[in-house]
């Protein structure tokens, strides 16, 4: 192939469509070894590049070769490694350490097989459903065998017989079916709950006690969220279990606003990014579509660099957007969820009330404090 290339000491070799060698050996060593009887450690051809190149002169049909333009020409004249020591190459070992099984593992059943539970058995098909509940799905691990060796010695004491592998394993399958049974049951009904409805309970939205007729707090029967229904744009509360939106979709996501994961919830307009809505309510720059429903929540590409670069001072993280708590002698930067759930409000405004009733006592003139 035709290449253009700047003139270097390798153009003589280059001219001429014969192999070039170095020292007249097939063969070139990358680095100069001092000892004659060491073997050189890479070792690089280059007949195999020489003999793809013709020199610029050379006229032909330009429809015969391709025009290489390689900024690394420098990188192809080093040419190709190859082994120094072929024949020092290790050659694989390997040993047969247990027999072929003889026994027929899987057999293409006579009867065909119903892709769906919903389609009547009809005859000549086997029901997949039937068939899966025919096979027991836990595996016995290394730990699970040990317990049952341990068992079975503890039983021969006593005078019982052992218990096999398959019982022990159809044994756990049963089981975890009813505990799985069992924790659908507490989430449909009240008995799972597991919550003290206390006045200590607050909502995760608006952090207030207090509800009233027609805007009722509710409970996630999943996570056990607590939010006003107007707070979390429930318009109705259905009659016996509810379920928050992350908790529909069976996801613990990130909040895309702060670093805490859980609590009240609501997707943006794409529908793969989440926040707290407490986070899009506090920061002035987002907003949610609808009110009513308080989702999708938008405008979060509206909040500027220089929010999402506040660095929190209860955290420390740089993660999410914060807001900034301003009085007349501090700037507090903190994310919504830990300043609504910890002590910064409390001590921020706590601290600026006193300042203003020392001010007014002293007879200090009053200003308005700064902040967003």
């Amino acid at each position: 192939m035709k290449r253009h290339r700047t003139v270097s000491s390798s153009d003589s070799s280059d001219e001429s469509p014969s192999t070039s060698f170095t020292s007249g050996s097939m063969y070139r060593s990358k680095s100069r070894i001092p000892n004659e009887h060491k073997k050189p450690a890479e070792v690089f051809r280059k007949d195999l590049i020489s003999a793809m190149k013709i020199p610029d002169s050379h006229h032909i049909n330009p429809d015969s070769y391709y025009l290489f333009a390689d900024t690394w020409k420098e990188e192809w004249e080093k040419g190709v490694q190859v082994p120094a020591s072929p024949d020092t190459i290790p050659q694989p070992s390997l040993r047969i350490v247990a027999e072929k099984v003889k026994e027929v593992l899987y057999m293409r059943p006579r009867k065909y097989i119903h892709c769906s539970s919903s389609e009547t058995t009809e005859p000549g098909y086997i029901n997949i459903m039937e068939l899966a509940a025919s096979v027991c799905r836990y595996d016995l691990d290394d730990m699970d065998i040990f317990w049952l060796q341990e068992l079975n010695e503890d039983l021969a004491e006593m005078g019982y017989g052992p218990v096999d592998e398959n019982l022990m394993e159809k044994t756990v399958e049963v089981l975890e079916r009813h505990c799985h049974e069992n924790m659908n049951h507490a989430i449909e009904t009240e008995e799972g709950l597991g919550i003290e409805y206390d006045e200590d309970v607050i909502c995760d939205v608006c952090r207030s006690p207090d509800s009233e007729e027609g805007n009722d707090m509710v409970f996630c029967d999943k996570c056990n969220v607590c939010v006003h229904q107007a707070c979390y744009g429930i318009l109705k509360v259905p009659e016996g279990s509810w379920l928050c939106r992350s908790c529909v979709l069976g996801i613990h996501p990130q909040c895309l606003l702060c670093p805490k994961r859980g609590g009240a919830m609501k997707t943006t307009r794409t529908g793969t990014k989440w926040a707290h809505v407490s986070c899009a309510l506090w920061i002035p720059e987002v907003s949610i579509a609808c009110p009513e429903r308080m989702e999708p929540i938008t405008k979060v590409s509206h909040i500027p660099p220089s929010r999402w670069a506040l660095v929190c001072n209860l955290c420390k993280l740089k993660t999410g957007a914060c807001i900034q708590i301003g009085l007349r002698v501090t700037l507090t930067d903190t994310f919504v969820v830990y300043g609504s759930t910890s002590r910064v409000f409390r001590d921020v405004w706590g601290t600026g009330i006193q300042l203003h009733e020392a001010e007014a006592a002293a007879g200090a003139p009053n200003s308005d404090s700064g902040g967003d």
